[in-house]
């Protein structure tokens, strides 16, 4: 049992829960799938995680990393693409939604059937960085708020993964900072969502 990791698990959960209800549950069906692709997964992933932390469950570890995949593939293709057309400031044509899905189911397929982790890395090496050229482009668009709140989405959701790195010496563990970073990164894609054309 590991007591602060299903603590910081349970507050990311709740704030996926949170901007799930606060930001997104008033988009539309597509943009709000799109969203809920990334966030909903995370969320779910966190909130099996606590469980798998306070060794309640041990299948909460495979649900967690079926969930955290999920997130890494069909969440990060339609991270890209919902936020291109929220930079854009266009409603999100169904047709395209429906093949951005499609390939990141394809690619959470080769990932969970082949443990592939390669395939799991490229796809968020390209997505979180074009995340973060398009809130680049709506400050340059002058869409402020959008703009600034996609870019501390990205700084905090990098900080989080690369915690190790810059702060090795922390006196919280580097599970729970990154658990924490990924919680204050769903909030701020939230609120970069509440600016979504319908």
């Amino acid at each position: 049992m590991e007591i602060s990791h299903a603590i910081s698990d349970i507050v990311l959960a709740l704030v996926g829960v949170f901007v799930f209800f606060r930001y997104l549950f008033k988009l539309d069906l597509v943009a709000c799938l799109l969203w809920e692709a990334f966030v909903l997964s995370v969320t779910v992933a966190a909130a099996f995680g606590a469980v798998r932390f306070l060794g309640a469950s041990t299948y909460a570890l495979i649900v967690s990393e079926f969930f955290q995949h999920l997130a890494g593939t069909v969440g990060a293709f339609s991270l890209v693409f919902v936020t291109l057309f929220l930079v854009l400031k266009k409603p999100v044509p169904v047709n395209f939604a429906y093949v951005v899905v499609g390939l990141g189911f394809i690619a959470f397929t080769v990932v969970r059937l082949t443990d592939n982790m390669q395939v799991l890395n490229a796809v968020l090496t390209v997505s979180i960085p074009l995340v973060l050229l398009m809130g680049v482009w709506a400050l340059i668009k002058g869409e402020r708020s959008i703009g600034a709140w996609l870019i501390l989405a990205v700084v905090a959701l990098v900080m989080g993964t690369y915690n190790k790195s810059f702060m090795p010496n922390t006196i919280i563990d580097s599970i729970d900072v990154y658990h924490y970073l990924l919680a204050i990164s769903l909030f701020c894609f939230g609120r970069a969502a509440s600016h979504q054309v319908h």
